[in-house]
């Protein structure tokens, strides 16, 4: 079989471009890091969940979730799905895929819209758990003993030990926040409304992503499960459109901005340019590279203009687009910015898009760089960057466009 040299980069493990039942490359990672379940053939786990649920997308409409839970007790259980706390530690990609491998992915089986008798006191606990602002004591019997396997997925993060479950009881009231309380009660707004009040009340994306995913926003007969992939770039992509809308009041910067940051392999350059809001991301995957097979990088152009409408949809598009987004709106200003992401050898296996939406948020964090000219920008951009500027300058459309659009005050002096 004949296979387009990018077409991994493209499909990262979860599209199955390449018409294989199974990722080769991640079949691979999963045989070098697996790792021995500490659990032997116990029939039950007593845990506390970070908390956190995964709702699976394989046989929709009828799909598999649960909660993870991890053999750890008490508060010390969040740092297996904390994110932020891991950039904040750097914590190494061997550190987190050893963390991840640890939990049970205790998962039953439903329809999205209609479960059955027997599975509504799972649903039931699982939407509690997902509700849930801190670690919650959980029981679960299963019904086989716990089966490892590594998963491994650019937007979820990998998870290591599955068990079907024969019963599953929360040992403790899970604390709600008020704001995720009403809103979930309240069945008769929109989702994406509820999104955003969640958001603008302080509700962490993450904690959203869960409460979405298991079917607890929306109008009443429109409530459904979601799978965790969908619900991730769902709610990226929705809050994303709502700051947009503010941001394209604001008036433009008034210097060339740069930021950066590098974490897990991953490297991002930001440039933000004066000019009305549009948005690039351009992904270079290095040779060596989990993605890629080839010795030359594969690069990924995707963008938006003033409308915010992407080329392609894509869940790291939307990850990256949130934070810079976000930043614009604390600024009071808008911009066109372009996003460049270098993924290095370093990042072997993918742990989910958490990662490209906290790089991003770091380097944001930070003081930039101040440049007059974008030519000076793309130099200081360059240096840190391991691939040629003459490969990836040429494929970013935002410059093709900058270089021959001119804006109304280039014809007046001042």
């Amino acid at each position: 079989m004949v296979i387009e040299r990018d077409l991994c980069a493209k499909c990262k493990g979860s599209r199955r471009l390449c018409g294989r039942p199974k990722c080769p490359i991640l079949v691979r990672i999963t045989a070098l890091k697996s790792l021995s379940p500490k659990l032997g053939n116990v029939d039950n786990l007593f845990g506390s969940s970070p908390p956190s649920v995964l709702v699976g997308e394989w046989g929709y409409p009828r799909i598999r979730l649960g909660g993870l839970v991890p053999p750890e007790v008490g508060v010390r259980a969040s740092f297996f799905d904390n994110p932020v706390e891991w950039i904040e530690r750097k914590v190494s990609l061997d550190e987190i895929i050893k963390l991840r491998s640890s939990l049970v992915y205790s998962r039953f089986s439903a329809h999205i819209k209609a479960p059955r008798r027997n599975e509504l006191k799972f649903l039931e606990n699982t939407q509690e758990l997902a509700m849930a602002a801190k670690p919650t004591d959980v029981e679960v019997y299963f019904l086989k003993p716990p089966r490892f396997k590594l998963n491994f997925d650019g937007i979820i993060t990998p998870v290591g030990i599955l068990a079907p479950i024969k019963n599953m009881e929360l040992v403790e009231n899970p604390l709600v926040p008020r704001k995720v309380e009403y809103l979930v009660n309240d069945t008769d707004v929109k989702a994406s409304t509820a999104m955003w009040e969640l958001y603008k009340a302080g509700t962490p994306v993450y904690h959203i992503f869960r409460i979405l995913s298991v079917g607890l926003l929306g109008i009443k007969k429109q409530r459904k499960l979601v799978p965790t992939r969908w619900a991730i770039t769902a709610v990226d992509k929705t809050i994303g459109d709502r700051l947009l809308k503010r941001v394209k009041t604001f008036p433009e910067i008034n210097q060339y901005f740069v930021f950066h940051h590098e974490y897990l392999g991953n490297h991002f350059e930001l440039i933000f340019i004066p000019r009305n809001y549009s948005f690039e991301v351009i992904e270079m995957w290095m040779p060596r590279s989990v993605w890629v097979v080839g010795n030359k990088p594969s690069i990924f152009v995707n963008w938006e203009f003033w409308d915010g409408k992407a080329k392609h949809m894509d869940g790291g598009y939307y990850a990256i687009r949130l934070p810079v987004l976000e930043y614009l709106s604390r600024i009071r200003r808008q911009a066109a910015v372009i996003a460049i992401r270098e993924i290095k050898p370093e990042y072997y296996a993918p742990v989910g898009n958490w990662q490209i939406r906290e790089n991003v948020k770091k380097a944001l964090s930070s003081k930039p760089e101040t440049f007059n000219t974008l030519q000076e920008a793309l130099n200081s951009v360059s240096k840190r960057l391991k691939t040629d500027p003459n490969t990836w300058i040429p494929r970013s459309y935002l410059l093709k466009l900058i270089e021959r659009q001119r804006t109304l005050t280039a014809y007046f002096k001042f």
